[in-house]
């Protein structure tokens, strides 16, 4: 069952990354930061902004995009772990998020910023993470962030983000994963 839902996770990122690519802006992203336990993540990231679906004649609207990402999670080893305890993981993930932003470059600035939301479904190599344990491998990813695009033709992005790992207690103990994560990336010209 666990290989049927890893395959399945995987092949969703595969299929949305090849259908998406044609049907929106693409940008590349790498993010790092700090965590609960001394978690030090590295993200790298595929978005697809579809640009806006409310408010688009307004001064502020809704974009939606979709990201995809795969991180790395590393941790210390502590003496309070026992020995063959996860310190480290890697997780996918795949999801929709809400930004709402300016349309139009702040005046005298070359600066759009933005706030975004998103829940997206992860799959874990591990259950467990510096003594946080999860139960499944299987997680949904709560984020929150702040940013902006810049640049002439604001290709560039810059944003600061929370995430939460939690499988909403489908399976017990649940301890969830908070992060936080300083993101740089690039807009590819669409063509």
């Amino acid at each position: 069952m666990v290989l049927v839902i890893k395959k399945t996770m995987l092949a969703a990122v595969l299929l949305s990354t090849v259908s998406l690519s044609a049907m929106a802006n693409l940008g590349i992203a790498f993010s790092s930061g700090q965590g609960i336990h001394d978690i030090t993540p590295y993200r790298l990231a595929l978005s697809w902004d579809f640009g806006p679906v409310w408010r688009e004649d307004d001064l502020w609207g809704l974009n939606v995009a979709w990201e995809n990402s795969f991180a790395i999670w590393s941790g210390p080893t502590r003496p309070e772990l026992a020995p063959g305890r996860a310190t480290d993981l890697n997780a996918t993930t795949t999801g929709p998020m809400l930004r709402w932003q300016r349309r139009s470059p702040l005046t005298g600035m070359q600066v759009i910023p933005y706030t975004e939301l998103g829940v997206g479904l992860s799959w874990l190599s591990e259950t467990e993470i510096q003594g946080r344990v999860l139960s499944l491998h299987f997680q949904f990813e709560d984020k929150f962030g702040l940013g902006m695009r810049f640049g002439k033709k604001q290709q560039y992005d810059m944003a600061i983000r929370a995430y939460h790992y939690s499988n909403a207690s489908i399976k017990r103990p649940n301890s969830g994963v908070n992060l936080a994560m300083a993101s740089f990336g690039v807009w590819l010209p669409n063509k």
